[in-house]
């Protein structure tokens, strides 16, 4: 998806994620926002809750979309590989962040980091990946 003749549709792919990227910046400045006010009901909680992970599932829809729709079966092999590399570099991070907010008790905004490190390292695999391929 990130080389120089790309499909209309990694065009529109890579649009719509950017999209998803984009409304999990609003919701986590949103949250951040509202929870700055002490007076957050439960009910709001369980909502933001909920409309956090929105973005998230709207991603997986972009990228299953994508996939299902590749007539190239070696480009979908890479993207899928890339996938891969990215949410597990994500869960890596989610877990240091989580274990350096709790030894220095802060909140972080852990979806926002998660978001940017997931798209970012998906996007330095795929690059990798397709490198790799051109050296052989």
């Amino acid at each position: 998806m990130l080389c120089k003749s790309r499909t209309p549709l990694q065009k529109r792919t890579t649009r719509l994620l950017g999209c998803a990227l984009l409304v999990t910046v609003a919701i986590t400045f949103l949250i951040r926002h509202v929870s700055s006010f002490n007076h957050t009901s439960p009910l709001v909680g369980c909502m933001f809750a909920i409309l956090s992970v929105l973005p998230v599932i709207f991603a997986v829809w972009i990228v299953g979309r994508y996939l299902s729709r590749e007539p190239d079966e070696f480009i979908r092999l890479l993207v899928m590989r890339a996938l891969l590399w990215g949410i597990a570099v994500t869960m890596a991070g989610d877990a240091i962040v989580s274990v350096l907010a709790d030894l220095y008790a802060t909140s972080l905004p852990i979806a926002l980091l998660n978001a940017d490190l997931f798209f970012a390292s998906t996007g330095l695999a795929l690059r990798a990946i397709l490198w790799s391929y051109r050296e052989k």
